[in-house]
């Protein structure tokens, strides 16, 4: 359907279109070729340019550029009805003739840009109707433009009119000038160019790819000329000046044939490139044959430079490397060629031979060590012997060449560090000989495969050890002759604990001295105990207590009679310091609550007088009489408990059980009746007055709701009111509102069930508004209840 209205569309479209093509009829068509001459005396963009192309002087006004112009005009008169149409246009304008710029046309620059002209409307008798001027107008790039186009409106008959063109006068612009300067940039690029590619050619020969002494340099410049040919022609200067069809010095030719012969010098360049590690080996081997291993050498590491997997090269460099001793350098060499490299059979087959050489040459230098004694170095040979092995995958190794080198040198090792260790221990340097000692032990410990046995050196250890205990137990011998007894305790200690951990011999006095050195250090203990009783630092006094017993222990002293009289002292002190501590504190804490009650705060007087107890029955042993802390305790009482149960008011308040909170109340209430409180100079506020001043508003309903219950209506009511203006939640407001209303409705009923229960209400209420919900709450529980 769609391609049905489309179809449809067209053809009326097509036959409306040649309607109006049949209604235009032409009444005037001419086409004629026209030609100026330019000269670049009348024109200055002309002369410009002409300066710049060389056809004039600058300096001169006697030579001129003529340039001879052409192009197409066209005049066009059509009738439409009562409308006269016409055009003028022009179209194809050219250069006649060749400007040349070194050999390069730039007549298609030279094209005017613009032009300035009159275009007539003539009437009957060719009389000027109408005139248009047209004032330097744009010719587009391709010689077209209209110079006028316009209509007139004719009712009459007349079909002779025409269209004149005059003073036409044609004009250059910046376009010109711009267009001229590409283009003989162009050319100037097109001759440098020429003489650059004569430069590379030149260039070009001086590349020897038989100069293999410096190839890699042939090679730096060859990439340097053929950057400089990829950049000397482009397609640009190509499509521009048409070297295609006009190319004075065969330039595109000879760029090709240069850019042939940089492919073929490349080519030869790469082939040597690959021969090159070939080339330098044999002429190292040669050099190496006659002798002159150090000529060898640079040719290899050439060889090796222009290609690091060339395998012979590395080859023939750990041989050299072996026989100047460079015998890690050579192993390192050796590996790598035989891990990572993938050489030819020969080569393998030489480098398996070179591995072994590479070995036997560690066992060697390590067996040479071992007999010179240098057995550090010499088990270093044999570990470097065993890793290079190991590390070669597929070199058969023979373990027993390096493994009883290994031995004898970490036996060798041991052994020395027993002689340095007895040497130190004979020349009494005890601290050396313990280290030497204990790295010998360890050492055997680390080397089991090859050291059976750390026997020597345990017996090193030991012989070191026992002088070690000797002269603690001289210096302790000296330091107890000088009463130092703390001192000489310490010295007998570490002897004590060499002799334990070595299992030694102790002198047969060692005990007696240590007691001895024991029980002065352990009196002055005991003083500085008593001397901190003295001051009231039990704590103190208690811990160093403790310490002189576990010292009698450990001594063996506790049954020394002057330890024992010493030590009692001393827990007398603290007794009787305890018992003096026991007694101001019952004191203050009496003193204290005899203060507290002539302030009226009974519960906290009751309080101290229990802390002034707990300090006497703290300190049983102290005989502290509590009589008087008994008397008053039993003389304040009744204050006490009745504030104690205020206090356990409060808290119920605050755990928001306000039923428990408003009972317990009223029984402390009870309570301060019955035991006559009241002559301790207390008074006990009535429920309502303690919910008017509280400030807990739940606790202020509960009050309300207890009073409303038992009939208190004016004070349940004033209790509302209170918490009106505490701000009360409405929620909750309202709610108490209704329960009070309702408890006083109940009661109300009760009392009178034919009372004007509306005038009651008002009573109640008062007329006040924040009280309504009472109201309604009174009036509809005595309805349903009468």
């Amino acid at each position: 359907m769609n391609a049905r209205l489309l179809s449809l569309f067209l053809l009326v479209l097509l036959f409306w279109s040649g309607q109006a093509r049949a209604q235009s009829k032409v009444i005037y068509d001419q086409k004629k070729l026209e030609s100026l001459t330019l000269s670049s005396a009348d024109h200055a963009e002309l002369h410009s340019i002409a300066v710049d192309l060389g056809y004039v002087s600058s300096r001169s006004r006697t030579t001129r550029l003529l340039l001879p112009v052409e192009f197409e005009q066209q005049e066009r008169i059509t009738r439409d009805g009562n409308q006269i149409n016409f055009t003028a246009s022009l179209k194809n304008m050219r250069v006649r003739e060749r400007v040349l710029y070194r050999e390069f046309d730039f007549a298609e620059a030279l094209v005017p840009a613009t032009i300035t002209a009159k275009v007539q409307l003539l009437g009957a008798e060719d009389k000027v109707l109408q005139t248009f001027d047209v004032y330097t107008k744009d010719i587009d790039q391709n010689g077209t433009t209209v110079l006028a186009q316009s209509f007139i409106k004719d009712t009459t008959a007349f079909n002779g009119y025409k269209v004149r063109v005059v003073e036409t006068k044609l004009g250059f612009s910046a376009k010109n000038r711009s267009l001229v300067r590409e283009r003989k940039e162009l050319v100037n690029r097109y001759y440098d160019t020429d003489a650059r590619l004569a430069q590379l050619s030149r260039d070009l020969q001086t590349i020897n790819p038989n100069d293999i002494d410096r190839l890699a340099q042939h090679g730096e410049r060859l990439k340097a000329l053929e950057v400089e040919m990829d950049r000397a022609v482009d397609s640009k200067m190509e499509r521009e000046l048409g070297l295609r069809q006009h190319d004075p010095v065969q330039l595109m030719r000879r760029a090709r044939d240069l850019d042939s012969r940089l492919r073929e010098r490349r080519a030869a360049l790469d082939q040597m490139w690959a021969r090159l590690p070939e080339i330098f080996y044999n002429r190292g081997l040669e050099l190496a044959m006659n002798g002159n291993a150090r000529a060898a050498r640079d040719f290899f590491e050439r060889s090796v430079a222009a290609n690091p997997a060339f395998a012979p090269s590395h080859l023939q460099l750990a041989r050299l490397d072996l026989q100047a001793g460079y015998l890690k350098e050579s192993a390192q060499r050796t590996r790598d060629l035989l891990n990572r490299m993938q050489p030819d059979p020969e080569t393998f087959r030489f480098a398996q031979e070179l591995a072994l050489n590479i070995q036997n040459e560690y066992v060697r230098f390590g067996e040479q060590l071992n007999n010179q004694g240098n057995y550090h170095q010499a088990l270093q040979q044999f570990e470097e012997a065993r890793e290079f092995c190991r590390g070669i995958s597929s070199l058969r190794c023979r373990p027993e060449l390096w493994e009883s080198g290994i031995a004898y040198a970490t036996n060798g090792i041991y052994d020395n560090l027993l002689q340095a260790g007895r040497t130190a221990l004979h020349g009494k340097n005890l601290p050396q000989a313990e280290k030497l000692a204990r790295e010998a032990q360890a050492y055997a410990r680390n080397n089991r495969t090859f050291i059976r046995t750390d026997a020597a050196a345990q017996t090193l250890m030991r012989d070191v050890q026992q002088q070690v205990y000797v002269n603690h137990m001289a210096s302790g011998r000296k330091t107890l002759q000088a009463r130092q007894y703390a001192d000489a305790l310490a010295s007998f200690e570490k002897a004590k604990s060499v002799a334990a951990e070595y299992d030694l011999k102790e002198q047969a006095d060692a005990t007696s001295l240590l007691r001895q050195a024991a029980k002065p250090v352990i009196l002055a203990r005991i003083n500085d105990g008593q001397q901190q009783a003295a001051n009231n630092r039990l704590a103190q006094a208690r811990t160093i207590a403790a310490e002189v017993t576990n010292l009698q222990v450990k001594y063996n002293l506790v049954s020394d009679k002057e330890l024992d009289a010493k030590f009692r002292q001393l827990s007398q002190g603290i007794f009787s310091q305890e018992c003096a501590n026991a007694q101001a504190s019952y004191e203050q804490h009496y003193q204290r609550s005899l203060q507290l009650s002539r302030q009226g705060q009974f519960a906290q007087a009751a309080a101290a007088l229990d802390q002034a107890l707990a300090a006497a029955k703290e300190n049983g042993g102290c005989a502290i009489s509590t009589a008087t802390a008994d008397a008053e305790l039993v003389r304040i009482d009744a204050p006490a408990h009745y504030q104690e149960t205020l206090q356990k008011v409060e808290y119920l308040i605050s755990q928001n059980k306000m039923t428990e909170a408003v009972q317990l109340y009223l029984q402390a209430g009870q309570q301060f009746a019955e035991d006559g409180v009241e002559r301790f100079g207390l008074q006990h506020a009535p429920l309502l007055a303690l919910a008017a001043r509280h400030e807990n508003k739940t606790f202020v309903a509960e009050v309300a709701r207890h009073t409303a219950a038992h009939g208190e209506a004016a004070a349940a009511i004033d209790l509302i009111k209170r918490l009106v203006s505490l701000k009360y939640t409405k929620y909750n407001l309202n709610q108490l509102q209704e329960q009070v209303g309702e408890q006083l409705a109940v009661r109300d009923v009760q009392a009178n069930p034919k009372a004007n229960y509306k005038q009651q209400a008002e009573t109640y209420t008062g007329g006040n508004k924040d009280l309504k919900k009472l109201n309604k709450a009174y009036q509809k529980k005595f309805k349903k209840l009468t």
